[in-house]
C-alpha cells in the first residue's frame, strides 16, 4: 500500500473521493484531486465570457433573418465554422414575453483539451479509450493550458491499476504517466508478501533444523542426573533444554512443523508457515481490489461519459432543443409597402423567451459558467455512480482482510522457557541446601531423643535414691519420737514420785530437753542442708541440662540457619495473581500488593485501611469495610469478607481468598477447580500511613521504600542515615539521640534516647518502632493506638524437638515422705510435752525454707511456639419527426407571419459530425494546438547489644530471587495484627524479544489503509 504520508507524492486527493483513494493507496500513484483536474482548463481571464471550465465562448449579433441548420451544431456538426466546435443561434428581444423589436445573436463556443482526429475536427471519446495529456498553448489566444491532470485521472489510473497486476514484475515502480511518475518510496511491489512469507519460512526451517541438532547433543549426553546438580554439567544439560523447548515453541507458534496452508501467492509459492499464509492472503485480498477496480474502471468507460467534453456537448444540445421550441418560433416578421420600397419589421409573441431555466438569459455570462458548472457536475457525478461504490467496497474488503490477517502478526513469539542459567544454579543449591538441612534436622531429632531417654533415665533413678533418703528420715523420726516417749513416760513416774522435788528436776529436766532439742535441731539443720545443698546441686545439673540449651547447642553445632523454621518448605512469601500481580503477607499483619502496572496497594485487614500508590508515586487513602468491595488498578475486584478473609475476583475466572491470620490461600479456578496453599509472612516487614514500605534488617537497621522511588536507611545503633534518590544519588548523614530527621515523603523521624525510632507523618499519625524486640506501635489521626509485633524469629517450634519426656516441672518428690518432719523444725507431734515447760524446746530450729530449690523449673522456660496470627458523441439525438416550430403557440403581431416557418429539418441527424474514434491514445492522437514540455534475603537480628542472632555471622546464606507476578489481595494500612515470617527478594526478567524493537514491521497505518508491502 502506499504511504500517504511520503514526503514525495503526497496524496491530494478529495476527502469524498474514493477512488482516488483506492487507486493511491494500492498502487502509489497520487492522483490529484478532481476538484482541481479543469483548473487549467478554464477560459482567459481577458475573455468576455472568463474562467468557464471545458469551453471559451463569444456571442456576437448577427443580421436578422431566418435560421438555417448551419446555425446549430447540434444538427449540422462540429466545426461548420472554421474555428468553432459549437454554433448555437438565438434572438435577443431583451426579455421574455412580447417584443415590437428584436435582434439576431450567435454564441460560438471552442472546446478546451478535447481530441481531435487527423481532419482536426473535435472528437469525444470512445468506448475504454485512454487519452494522454499536457501542457498546451491556445491557437488563437495563445493561453497557456495544462490537460495533464485530467489525462492523469481519468487514463492514468486505470493504467497503474493495470500495471500492478502485470506479470512478472506485478509492481507500480517506474511507472508514470502524462507528468505524473510513482516514487520509490511509494512504489507497491505484489511480489514483496511473497519474499517476506519466504523469509518467515526460512526461519521455522531454522529452528526445525537446530532443535533436531540440540535433541542429538542431549541425547548424546543422557538424561540429567542427580550427580550434575549443581555443577556445570548440570547448567551445561539445562541450557542445550532451554534451547530445544524454545526452539520447538517457536516452531508451534509459527504453525508447527506439520502446517498446511490455506493460501498461495501470485508466483504459485505454498507457504509453509502460519505468518507466511498470513501474508498470502493478504496479497490476495489486495489483488482482488484491484481487479474490482479495473471492473469498474471499464463499467464507467463503456459508453464514453468518462470524457468530460461529452457532458459539455449533452448540456448544449439540451439548450439547442430548448431555443428552438421557445425563442426561434416565436419571433414574427412584418413587411409593409410604399411604392416601389418595402420595409420589414421584426417582433416576438407572448411566448418567447430567451431565459433558460436552471441558467438564465442567453445573453449573460453567469448563465453560461452555471452550463459549464453543470457540466463538471454531471462529469462528476457519472464517476460516482460508477466508481464510489466499487471503490468504497475494495478498500473496506482490503481493511477487513488485513485485520484478520494482522491477527497472525497480534501473537508475539515469546520464549518458552525464561529462567536464566544463574536462576537454575540458585534453584539447585537451594535444593542441595534443603537436602542435607533435612537430613541433619533428621540426625538432630535423633540424637535429642536419644538424650532425652537418657535424661529421663537419670531422673528417675534420681528420684529412687531421693525416696529412700526419705524413707531413712522415717525411720529416724520414729526412733526420736520412740525414745522421747519412753523418756516421757520414765519422767511422768519419776515425778510423781518425786512430787516434792518436781520444781528443781522440771528445771532440770527444762535444761536437759533444751540440749537435747538444741542439739537435735542442730543436727537435723545440719542434715537439712546438706540435703539442700545436694538437692541444689541436683537443680543446678538439672538446670544445666535444660533441653533448649541442649537444643541449641546440637542445633548451633550442626548447622545455624536451622534455628529458623524456614516458611517457604509449605508455602511462599509471595502470591501471584492471573494478571502479573505479587502479593506479600507482612510483619504487621498488611496485605501488599504490585501490580503490572508499577502501583501497589496495601490493605489492613483489621481495619479495612486502603492506602494506594500510583506508579508516579502519588498515594490515596480509601476505607474498605466488611461486606464491601474495591476495584484495584489490574481490573481485579477485592472484597473484605466479615470473618476478616479477603476474596479477590480476576477478569479470567479465578478468585483467591486469603486468610491473613493464618496464611491460608484458597484459589477457585476457572475451571471450577479448587486449590490451597499457604502465605508466608514477612518477618520484620511493614507499611506506614503514606503508602511507603519498611523492612527491619538482621542488624537493627531499618530500610523504608518511599512512593517517589528513594529508600533510606537509619541504624539506631550508629545514627547513622543512609539516602538513595530515585536517580541512584546516595547521601549521607548522622543522628544523634533526641534529633529528628526529614525523610523524602515530608514525615520526620526521631531517634529516641531508649533506642526506639518514633516518626511522624503528614496526616497526624504516628509510629514507634522497637528494633530490638520488632514491637511497632501504631497511632492514626483519631487517636486509636495498635501494637503490632512484626519480627517473630526465634528457636525452633516444637514441632522440631521432642521434649515431651523430660518433666517440665522439676524432680518428682512424691516418693519422698516428709510428714513426719515439722516444717518450721522438729516435729513433736508425738512428744507428750502437757507437763512439759511449754518454752522448753525451740521449735525453730530446723530450717525448713532450704527446700528443693525453685530454680529447677527454670532451666525449662519454654520458647514461644506460638504458631502465626497474621469513450464517442452519445448525446441523445433529436428524432427525426421534430420541427423547428415544434411549438408555435399562437401568433398575433400585427397581422405578421413567422420569420421562421415551420418547414425547418429534425434534429435526427444531430451529433453525426462529431462521431469520435475508439482506441487507444499516445503519439496517434492529434492536438489541435502545438503541445509543450510539461513541467538479598532477610534474617533475625544480630546487633551485639541487643537480641542475638540465630544464625552465624559468617556463614554464607543462599536466598531465591523468585519470579513475581501480581497477587490479587490489595494492601493496607497501619495497625494491623502482628505477622512474622522470612522476607524474600523479589525481581522480573525482562524478556528479550526475538526481533529488535526499534526494528521497522510492515503493517497498517492507524486508523487507514495497510502501507506497501516491501519497500
Amino acid at each position: 500500500m502506499a504511504d500517504s504520508t511520503s514526503t514525495s507524492g503526497t496524496p491530494s486527493y478529495d476527502p469524498d473521493d474514493y477512488f482516488a483513494q483506492a487507486v493511491t493507496d494500492f498502487t502509489g500513484y497520487t492522483l490529484p484531486p478532481r476538484s482541481t483536474l479543469f483548473d487549467k482548463l478554464s477560459s482567459s481571464n481577458n475573455d468576455d465570457f472568463s474562467d468557464l471550465k471545458l469551453f471559451r465562448m463569444d456571442i456576437q449579433g448577427i443580421d436578422m433573418r431566418a435560421v438555417t441548420a448551419a446555425d446549430y451544431s447540434a444538427l449540422s456538426g462540429w466545426q461548420v465554422n472554421k474555428g468553432e466546435d459549437y454554433d448555437l443561434a438565438f434572438y435577443d428581444a431583451g426579455g421574455d414575453g412580447a417584443h415590437s423589436s428584436v435582434d439576431m445573436k450567435k454564441a460560438r463556443i471552442v472546446m478546451i483539451g478535447v481530441t481531435v482526429d487527423e481532419n482536426g475536427r473535435a472528437t469525444l471519446w470512445g468506448d475504454g479509450q485512454i487519452t494522454g495529456g499536457g501542457a498546451f498553448e491556445g491557437s488563437y489566444s495563445h493561453v497557456q493550458w495544462d490537460s495533464g491532470p485530467m489525462a492523469q485521472y481519468i487514463s492514468g489510473s486505470k493504467l497503474v491499476l493495470d500495471q500492478l497486476l502485470t506479470s512478472p514484475s506485478y509492481s507500480t515502480k517506474g511507472f508514470s504517466y502524462s507528468g505524473l511518475s510513482v516514487t520509490d518510496d511509494n512504489a507497491v511491489d505484489m511480489l514483496s508478501f511473497e519474499s517476506t512469507g519466504q523469509s518467515f519460512d526460512r526461519v521455522v526451517q531454522f529452528f526445525k533444523d537446530h532443535s533436531d541438532i540440540v535433541n542429538q547433543w542431549m541425547t548424546s549426553l543422557g538424561e540429567d542426573q542427580a550427580a550434575w546438580k549443581g555443577k556445570a554439567a548440570s547448567l551445561f544439560w539445562h541450557l542445550l533444554d532451554e534451547l530445544k523447548t524454545n526452539y520447538d515453541g517457536y516452531v508451534s507458534q509459527l504453525g508447527g512443523r506439520d502446517f498446511t496452508a490455506t493460501n498461495s501467492t501470485l508466483g504459485g509459492y505454498v507457504p509453509k508457515s502460519k505468518l507466511s499464509d498470513a501474508l498470502a492472503a493478504a496479497q490476495q485480498a489486495l489483488k482482488d481490489a484491484v481487479t474490482s477496480l479495473q471492473t469498474a474502471w471499464n463499467d464507467w468507460a463503456s459508453d464514453g461519459q468518462h470524457d468530460p467534453h461529452y457532458h459539455v456537448k449533452k448540456i448544449l444540445d439540451a439548450i439547442s432543443q430548448w431555443i428552438i421550441n421557445n425563442n426561434i418560433n416565436h419571433v414574427l416578421e412584418e413587411t409593409s409597402y410604399g411604392g416601389e420600397t418595402s420595409v420589414t419589421t421584426y417582433s416576438t409573441d407572448a411566448g418567447f423567451k430567451q431565459s433558460v431555466p436552471e441558467y438564465g438569459d442567453l445573453t449573460q455570462h453567469t448563465t453560461w459558467q452555471k452550463i459549464a458548472d453543470a457540466a463538471v457536475k454531471s462529469w462528476s457525478d457519472n464517476a460516482d455512480s460508477k466508481l464510489k461504490e466499487p471503490a468504497i467496497d475494495a478498500l473496506s474488503a482490503v481493511k477487513n482482510a488485513w485485520a484478520d490477517v494482522q491477527d497472525a502478526f497480534d501473537d508475539e513469539i515469546t520464549n518458552k522457557n525464561k529462567e536464566t542459567l544463574a536462576e537454575v544454579l540458585q534453584k539447585e543449591e537451594n535444593e542441595i541446601a534443603e537436602e542435607e538441612a533435612k537430613e541433619n534436622n533428621d540426625k538432630l531429632n535423633e540424637n535429642l531423643n536419644n538424650l532425652n531417654n537418657n535424661l529421663n533415665d537419670n531422673l528417675n533413678n534420681l528420684n529412687d535414691n531421693l525416696n529412700n533418703l526419705g524413707d531413712n528420715f522415717n525411720n529416724l523420726n520414729d526412733g526420736l519420737n520412740n525414745s522421747l516417749n519412753n523418756l516421757n513416760d520414765g519422767l511422768n513416774d519419776n515425778l510423781n514420785n518425786l512430787g516434792n522435788n518436781f520444781s528443781s528436776l522440771n528445771d532440770g529436766l527444762n535444761n536437759s530437753l533444751n540440749n537435747i532439742g538444741d542439739g537435735l535441731d542442730s543436727s537435723l539443720n545440719s542434715l537439712n542442708d546438706g540435703l539442700n545443698n545436694s538437692l541444689n546441686n541436683v537443680g543446678d545439673g538439672l538446670n544445666d541440662l535444660n533441653a533448649n540449651d541442649l537444643a541449641n547447642a546440637a542445633l548451633t553445632s550442626l548447622n545455624p540457619s536451622l534455628l529458623n523454621n524456614d516458611s517457604t518448605k509449605n508455602g511462599s512469601t509471595s502470591l501471584n495473581s492471573p494478571t502479573g500481580g505479587t502479593t506479600q503477607l507482612n510483619g504487621d499483619g498488611t496485605l501488599t500488593t504490585t501490580f503490572p502496572d508499577g502501583s501497589t496497594q496495601t490493605i489492613d485487614p483489621s481495619t479495612g485501611l486502603v492506602t494506594t500508590t500510583s506508579p508516579d508515586g502519588t498515594t490515596s487513602v480509601s476505607q474498605l469495610n466488611p461486606g464491601s468491595t474495591i476495584t484495584n488498578p489490574d481490573g481485579s475486584t477485592t472484597t473484605l469478607n466479615p470473618d476478616g478473609t479477603l476474596t479477590t475476583s480476576f477478569p479470567d475466572g479465578t478468585s483467591q481468598t486469603i486468610d491473613p491470620a493464618t496464611g491460608q490461600v484458597s484459589t477457585l479456578n476457572p475451571d471450577g477447580s479448587l486449590s490451597t496453599s499457604t502465605l508466608n509472612p514477612t518477618a520484620g516487614s511493614f507499611t506506614t500511613p503514606d503508602g511507603s514500605t519498611a523492612q527491619l534488617n538482621a542488624d537493627g537497621s531499618v530500610t523504608t521504600h518511599f512512593p517517589d522511588g528513594s529508600t533510606e536507611t537509619l541504624n539506631p545503633d550508629t545514627g547513622q542515615i543512609s539516602v538513595t534518590d530515585p536517580s541512584g544519588h546516595v547521601t549521607t548523614s548522622h543522628l544523634n539521640a533526641g534529633d529528628s530527621f526529614t525523610n523524602p515523603d515530608g514525615s520526620t523521624t526521631t531517634l529516641n534516647p531508649d533506642g526506639t525510632l518514633t516518626t511522624k507523618f503528614p496526616d497526624g499519625s504516628t509510629q514507634t518502632l522497637n528494633p530490638d524486640t520488632g514491637q511497632l506501635t501504631t497511632t492514626d489521626p483519631s487517636g486509636h493506638t495498635t501494637t503490632t509485633d512484626i519480627d517473630g524469629n526465634g528457636l525452633p517450634s516444637s514441632s522440631s524437638t521432642d521434649t515431651s519426656g523430660l518433666n517440665s516441672k522439676g524432680l518428682d518428690t512424691s516418693g519422698l515422705d516428709t510428714s513426719g518432719l515439722d516444717s518450721s523444725g522438729l516435729h513433736t507431734g508425738g512428744l507428750d510435752t502437757s507437763s512439759l515447760n511449754s518454752g522448753g524446746l525451740n521449735s525453730s530450729g530446723l530450717n525448713s525454707s532450704g527446700n528443693l530449690d525453685s530454680g529447677l523449673d527454670g532451666g525449662y522456660d519454654d520458647y514461644d511456639s506460638t504458631p502465626y496470627t497474621g469513450g464517442a458523441l452519445r448525446s441523445d439525438a433529436l428524432t427525426d419527426g421534430t420541427a423547428l416550430a415544434a411549438s408555435t403557440g399562437t401568433q398575433s403581431a400585427s397581422g405578421g407571419t413567422p420569420l421562421n416557418p415551420m418547414g425547418m429539418g429534425g434534429m435526427g441527424g444531430m451529433g453525426g459530425g462529431m462521431g469520435g474514434a475508439g482506441g487507444q491514445g499516445g503519439n496517434s492522437e492529434r492536438t489541435r494546438a502545438v503541445l509543450t514540455d510539461p513541467a538479598g534475603g532477610a534474617t533475625r537480628r544480630g546487633r551485639g547489644n541487643r537480641a542475638t542472632s540465630s544464625v552465624d555471622e559468617d556463614e554464607d546464606v543462599v536466598y531465591t530471587r523468585p519470579t513475581t507476578s501480581s497477587a490479587p489481595y490489595p494492601v493496607g494500612g497501619p495497625g494491623a495484627a502482628g505477622q512474622n515470617g522470612r522476607s524474600t527478594e523479589s525481581g522480573d526478567r525482562t524478556r528479550e524479544a526475538w526481533l529488535t524493537e526499534d526494528e521497522d514491521v510492515w503493517g497498517t497505518d492507524e486508523g487507514g489503509s495497510p502501507a506497501v508491502i516491501g519497500r
